[in-house]
């Protein structure tokens, strides 16, 4: 019985961690699976060195070497008809919404925010490289200045900054009701292009919600609009 009890709270531990795991930004979720990859990679050359078994792993590379060459071969054999879908996959791995005051880039591998100031005192800053208090400053013009541009600005401190104390509900609620959506912007933001299939367009869509859906880690207003260029798009 208490074999159980110890089974179920490992289990529990475990659904607590993984949640916790999913809830947290794209980045640090990235450089968590590092940490868990090196630090398990250490700890099996480690079991192995105590064991005296590391020579297994020398004599599985020797016995693996001979392989090399024959698998090159195979691999340069079907590169031809693997290239259109790699093509694809390169043309589609970013995406990008701009607004008066800054272009943002968005990974769509990792989901990782990266953008650059186009206007004002901070202009040609990348805002990855800019320090908090600049940002809250630049979100503050944003504010007063262009709604699109703070409800862009304040989904990128939440993807980035999980502690800052605010949110821009105001400037979301606001460019949501007061903005269109061109075609090539639709384009832009699900990362495909023009002879892109329906196929294509709810693939995108469907892979960018899953990095940046307000449960993990995104933001209404990203959601908002990821799903509008889907239905520009679509229509």
């Amino acid at each position: 019985m208490p074999r159980v009890i110890l089974i179920i709270l490992i289990l529990a531990i475990l659904a607590f961690l993984v949640y916790r795991f999913r809830r947290l930004p794209a980045n640090r979720q990235k450089k968590l699976i590092k940490i868990f990859l090196i630090a398990a990679l250490g700890l099996l050359l480690l079991v192995l060195v105590l064991s005296g078994r590391l020579n297994w792993l020398f004599a599985a590379l020797g016995a693996l070497l001979p392989l090399i060459p024959r698998a090159a071969r195979l691999f340069m054999g079907l590169w031809p008809s693997i290239l259109p879908y790699f093509r694809r996959y390169q043309q589609n791995k970013q995406s990008s919404m701009q607004t008066r005051f800054m272009k943002m880039q968005i990974d769509m591998l990792s989901g990782e925010l990266q953008g650059e100031v186009l206007e004002g005192e901070f202009k040609g800053q990348k805002l990855q490289l800019m320090q908090l208090e600049q940002l809250l400053s630049l979100l503050e013009i944003c504010r007063q200045q262009d709604s699109e541009s703070a409800a862009l600005l304040a989904a990128y401190l939440n993807r980035t900054h999980s502690g800052w104390a605010g949110d821009d509900k105001h400037s979301y609620e606001h460019a949501s009701s007061h903005s269109d959506m061109s075609e090539q912007q639709a384009r832009d933001i699900l990362g495909v292009a023009e002879t892109a299939s329906k196929k294509d367009i709810i693939k995108a869509h469907k892979h960018l919600m899953q990095k940046l859906h307000p449960d993990r880690g995104g933001s209404d207003y990203l959601a908002q609009q990821i799903n509008k260029a889907r239905d520009r798009l679509l229509s």
